[in-house]
């Protein structure tokens, strides 16, 4: 599989898997986002549920007060109490005792109901009680002095419900506490009765704390929650943990301090940490102004919300293997048309490769002929002046070893035009750093003999840094090239002036390497199609027309340069343009 090819199916992938993921961010970010909007909800929801069926308990539990309150309002004769205060409490406490049996006989919600009078208008602690005792409804008699029970201040927490009421227009919750006569932990409405200015007693009714606790316990949204009931001022009324543990283990102070905040709100959520768990909690006011609260573990609320990111995780590996799965298999027509078209390019490009080769074989076998034929003519009449001194009798040891010595040189010199020859031919396999000095020498010794024999002036200059990195045999076989077009040129057009400038400088990063010649210009039809391969204009002389196409693909693809060709006064200047050695990074 070519890198292209690679390439493209990378891209094609990262781009799908890039819109997957981006895709599936804001799937994931608002489904999350929903989720915790439904949880927290859901938890408010639960929270304002159970705050209202307290609420209606309570509500029923000071209706109950309420009427019992105002039935002695109105029924209480303050003139008959008066006149003789014993018998008519006697009597009216028997009518009351029916009322409150009845009323509490029609409900589920109390535990007892009561009245108790003020102690202040009689001499005895006088009370109406009635309360539900292993499912019967029993009068219970008050034991105020076992008890100690009694009416005088500072009053004691069992207490509270007879003072706390008195000077009030509405009627006050307490609790809990623990009620000695009926041995059982209350919550306790009562409410202050008067008859014009004169204080009569209290009316209340009772809660079992127990039966409550009970059903705080069981309201919870998850397993690991619970819910807390707090009184107006956010003190603990029912906590599932309470036995043991003080306010603010059960209440942290910043917790309270969110609960403030929250004063003027019916219902809410808040987050908090407490004993290193985050949680969410969700708050109701109850009507008497109490709160009630559920509270959630984050990690099992939001449970669901890990469940979804974790399926959503899931599908997008296996989508992702899919997709490139699917790629793979739909690229593969496409990839064996590829590896076709690569395969039927590599054999035109062998073919171009080859053919350029054979046409360089024979510019070589050209060119070696010209170098070695004056040394041959040389080395032969050495031989021919040998034989002649030998034939006169002139050859002594001197003239034979200053001879052997002259051809010594010739073939040396032959040897090494030889090695340049097979060095040029040879191909380069890595990228190394080069003087470009030496492959415009090299380029120039091979040319030597047949620049000499056409009478062609050349002049080199070298400006700057000539150093780069690639393949010198490479650019000396381009050097070569354009060498070879531009004594051709100057040979067809047969100028006054028969020259060939080279110039190597430094610009900017790059070195240019400029060919100019006198041999006329680049007509207008040709220009464009100059680096089309087989294009020549050299036909008659046997040209391939893959000089310049073979140079171009050297210097753009091998030596990541450009090679243009313009027009000048007289003449065509080659330029060509590749990276500076320090300008280079090797992949």
């Amino acid at each position: 599989m070519s890198k292209p090819v690679l390439k493209i199916i990378g891209l094609i992938t990262l781009f799908s898997m890039t819109v997957a993921f981006v895709i599936g961010s804001i799937v994931l970010i608002r489904s999350t986002d929903y989720l915790t909007a439904e949880i927290k909800g859901k938890i408010v929801s639960t929270a304002e549920n159970y705050a209202h069926n307290f609420s209606a308990s309570f509500n029923h539990m000071e209706g109950l007060t309420d009427s019992l309150a105002a039935h002695v309002t109105t029924s209480f004769d303050r003139n008959r109490f008066e006149a003789d205060p014993k018998g008519y409490l006697r009597q009216y406490k028997k009518q009351l005792s029916q009322m409150v049996r009845e009323t509490l006989s029609t409900t589920s919600t109390a535990h007892s109901l009561y009245v108790t009078f003020n102690p202040e208008l009689t001499s005895d602690n006088d009370e109406v009680w009635y309360a539900v005792m292993d499912g019967k409804i029993k009068e219970i008699s008050a034991d105020f002095k076992n008890n100690k029970r009694d009416f005088q201040l500072p009053y004691k927490e069992d207490m509270a419900y007879f003072f706390e009421p008195q000077n009030k227009d509405t009627g006050i919750w307490i609790g809990p506490y623990f009620d000695k006569d009926i041995k059982q932990e209350v919550f306790s409405y009562s409410r202050a009765i008067y008859v014009g200015d004169m204080f009569v007693g209290v009316a209340g009714a009772d809660i079992s704390a127990d039966d409550t606790v009970n059903i705080i316990s069981r309201m919870k949204l998850y397993d690991s929650g619970y819910s807390i009931l707090l009184d107006e001022n956010f003190q603990v009324v029912v906590h599932p943990e309470a036995d043991g543990r003080s306010e603010e283990d059960l209440l942290s102070p910043s917790l309270k301090k969110k609960l403030e905040k929250t004063r003027d709100k019916k219902s809410g959520i808040i987050e908090y940490t407490l004993d290193g768990t985050d949680k969410l909690l969700g708050f109701s006011r109850l009507d008497n102004v109490w709160t009630f609260m559920v509270v959630q573990p984050e990690s099992e609320a939001f449970a669901p919300i890990d469940s979804l990111t974790g399926v959503l995780i899931t599908l997008g590996v296996i989508l992702a293997i899919v997709l490139i799965a699917f790629l793979i298999v739909f690229s593969m027509p496409f990839l064996k048309k590829q590896h076709s078209l690569e395969e039927e390019n590599r054999e035109k490009d062998i073919m171009l490769i080859y053919q350029s080769r054979q046409a360089k074989t024979g510019e070589m076998m050209g060119n070696i002929t010209h170098q070695w034929k004056q040394p041959l003519n040389t080395i032969n009449l050495i031989l021919a002046n040998l034989l002649d001194s030998y034939r006169f009798g002139d050859l002594d040891e001197a003239r034979l070893q200053k001879s052997v010595s002259k051809v010594e040189n010739i073939v040396e010199r032959m040897s090494e035009t030889i090695t340049d020859f097979s060095d040029f031919l040879k191909p380069s396999k890595e990228k190394i750093p080069f003087d470009v000095r030496d492959c415009v020498k090299t380029a120039l010794s091979l040319m030597e003999e047949s620049i000499n024999y056409h009478r062609i002036t050349v002049s080199v200059s070298y400006d700057g840094d000539t150093t780069t990195f690639g393949y010198p045999n490479e650019l000396t076989h381009v050097i070569f090239n354009l060498l070879n077009n531009a004594r051709d040129a100057i040979v067809e057009a047969v100028p006054a002036q028969r020259e060939i400038a080279i110039q190597v400088s430094e610009d900017t990063g790059f070195l240019e390497i400029t060919i100019t010649n006198t041999g006329g210009q680049i007509s207008p039809e040709n220009a464009p199609r100059l680096f089309e391969p087989y294009f020549t204009t050299k036909e008659a002389s046997g040209g391939t027309g893959l000089g310049l196409y073979i140079s171009r693909q050297i210097i753009e693809q091998r030596m990541g340069g450009s090679l243009q060709l313009k027009n000048v006064p007289h003449g065509v200047c080659c330029l060509i343009r590749i990276p500076c050695a320090g300008t280079i990074k090797e992949e």
